[in-house]
């Protein structure tokens, strides 16, 4: 199959990335990551058809998440958002509350269908299980467009961001989040940090972001980097650990046996060892987690979570006939 990179289109590209079946090339022009081969379109709509409900492995630290997408709401009414919001990929619709905590009306797009029916149960909200091209809604009648670790999973990134544009106002805003291709944890993890996975079919840096934001007609007014994960990352700390070969001791030392560390990270959990040897494992992972420089990451652009906040780019023309009528 035929490479073609989703950003600038360009017919050739470089294998950067295998993991099992999953291979992730880089454009030789714009250097965009991305899957390749892409799944085929049924293949791609039945994950999300026929999957459980998207999102709801948040539900358990719903506070940490809400307090996050509070903050994000803020934001946006302080640069003069207006709603309503309309989220692309609500999965477990936290999101969703927090703008409604916020004052606004809320819409959310969702494939999954158990995912769709917990929003409309607890929030009340309107939901539409379509893709936003095919959303149900007039042009210039959202104020918001949220893809909160949405538009990585589209097999057209820039379309989407395109759709999102017709939805707004001139000034509107469209605000996206997405893992950092150039994150420092991806550097030390490699491979298997966990957000590399079939489902992910882009890997922004802020560079490619900012140039899809550009070919969609929208102007960035807001790009940082964050941490990802709202509390200890352990995940990121097995991963590492099991890619230099530092979880065997830990699994002798846990009586562990054959399984891998990331059971540890299950609700059904049961030890042959002593209870204090996992509170010391704990521990000595929480201390060496707090020694990750995550400030200086941030303030490289090197942190695990890309966010940006992109304004509909407002024509000259609009702009004098508007100075005229003043």
């Amino acid at each position: 199959m035929t490479f073609r990179c989703l950003l600038c289109a360009h017919p050739t590209g470089k294998r950067v990335l295998t993991k099992g079946a999953l291979q992730l090339w880089r454009c030789r022009s714009c250097h965009f990551v991305q899957q390749h081969p892409l799944p085929e379109a049924l293949e791609y709509d039945g994950r999300y058809e026929d999957a459980g409900s998207y999102g709801m492995q948040q539900l358990p630290h719903k506070h940490l998440f809400l307090q996050r997408d509070v903050t994000v709401v803020r934001d946006l009414l302080r640069r003069g958002a207006r709603g309503p919001l309309l989220d692309v990929g609500a999965g477990a619709g936290i999101l969703l509350e927090a703008a409604l905590s916020q004052g606004l009306t809320a819409i959310g797009l969702e494939l999954a269908k158990p995912s769709v029916e917990h929003i409309q149960t607890t929030l009340g909200c309107a939901v539409h299980a379509c893709a936003i091209e095919q959303a149900p809604l007039a042009p210039g009648s959202v104020g918001v467009v949220t893809f909160s670790h949405s538009l990585e999973h589209l097999l057209d990134p820039v379309g989407a961001l395109r759709a999102a544009a017709r939805l707004l106002p001139e000034g509107g805003f469209v605000h996206v989040a997405v893992p950092n291709w150039r994150a420092a944890k991806r550097h030390v993890a490699g491979k298997g940090i966990p957000w590399i996975f079939p489902e992910h079919i882009s890997y922004f840096t802020p560079r490619s972001l900012a140039a899809a934001f550009e070919r969609a007609g929208l102007d960035v007014v807001a790009m940082r980097t964050l941490p990802m994960v709202c509390d200890a990352d352990y995940r990121f700390a097995i991963t590492t650990m099991e890619r230099f070969g530092l979880d065997r001791p830990v699994r002798r030392f846990l009586k562990l046996g054959d399984r891998r560390l990331d059971v540890l990270l299950g609700n059904d959990l049961q030890l042959a060892c002593p209870m204090w040897r996992l509170r010391a494992v704990v521990a000595t992972v929480r201390l060496l987690l707090r020694c990750w420089p995550e400030r200086l990451f941030c303030w490289l652009g090197w942190a695990e979570e890309l966010r940006a906040t992109a304004r509909v780019r407002c024509h000259p023309a609009s702009s004098q006939v508007s100075g005229r009528g003043g």
